[in-house]
């Protein structure tokens, strides 16, 4: 009796490792009949040969695409001398252009002016409500209604916000422009050291920034027009002040050059009618 359960364990380990024999011989394509069981197993011992083979067989392949890869499509050597070459170039222009983009090129003298200037060429995105200060400290407060007629200070007014909006765009985009440079280095920095399957991506991510650059150029262009088209109407606005309120020059918005050559027109005519009659 002390001896039962320890044959018992001895024979489920036995069923257990035959079972998984067992299925596989259950299971297997029976093309004809086996005489024994060792029929069987140098079957399946020459099946499982058979698949080696070709896995061999496939192995082989693939070193075959990846050599054809490496040596005709994708040439190693080549794809290192353009790596190089790359290094090399922007090791060379790269610090020749940040000295040049960091040249200094303000040019106001005056406290205000110079506030201003300083302001809109930062590097930083300024908005127009902090450039106002220093633009009033330079091209005066906005005209008051006892100072000056309504058509002059509806005109003051705009060309005051006009310019306050593209001094605030031209700081945006010099910001813009110092983003666009470091993105720009990163571009090139992946583009010395990356893989040929991943060079389609680095295409695309600089022609996604040159897209961008565009777009700011444009943004740029599109202020420069709406300065053109205040300014024509401001002209605009003074001729027909002039035609509906014919008063003398230099009353609304005429330069002090044109005020002055106005009058001394009317100073010089006057002058030589009087010459006449006392003739």
């Amino acid at each position: 009796m002390s001896s039962s359960p320890t044959k018992t364990t001895f024979f489920r380990r036995l069923v257990f490792a035959a079972a998984p024999l067992v299925v596989l011989l259950l299971v297997w394509p029976a093309k004809h009949a086996y005489a024994d069981i060792f029929s069987a197993f140098t079957d399946c011992f020459t099946t499982v040969t058979s698949l080696g083979g070709s896995t061999s067989n496939i192995d082989g392949t693939s070193n075959q695409q990846s050599q054809f890869l490496t040596n005709t499509i994708y040439p190693q050597s080549l794809i290192n001398q353009l790596h190089a070459s790359i290094s090399t170039t922007s090791s060379t222009y790269r610090p020749w252009m940040t000295s040049v983009m960091a040249l200094p090129t303000n040019s106001a003298t005056m406290a205000s002016s110079s506030h201003l200037e300083s302001a809109t060429r930062g590097g930083t995105s300024v908005p127009p409500s902090q450039l106002q200060s220093s633009f009033q400290s330079t091209y005066g407060a906005p005209v008051s209604a006892t100072g000056a007629s309504a058509f002059t200070q509806t005109v003051t007014d705009m060309s005051d916000s006009q310019a306050l909006d593209v001094f605030s765009l031209t700081s945006a985009s010099d910001f813009t422009a110092n983003t666009l440079i470091s993105q720009s280095h990163s571009v090139e920095d992946s583009g010395a050291a990356v893989a040929p399957g991943n060079a389609d991506h680095a295409a695309l991510q600089a022609k996604a920034l040159e897209l961008y650059s565009a777009a700011i150029r444009h943004k740029l262009l599109a202020a420069n027009l709406r300065l053109e088209s205040v300014a024509l109407a401001n002209t605009t606005g003074e001729i027909k002040q002039q035609m509906v309120h014919p008063v003398p020059a230099g009353t609304y918005l005429v330069s002090g050059s044109s005020a002055s050559s106005t009058e001394g027109s009317s100073s010089s005519a006057n002058n030589q009618t009087s010459t006449q009659t006392a003739k």
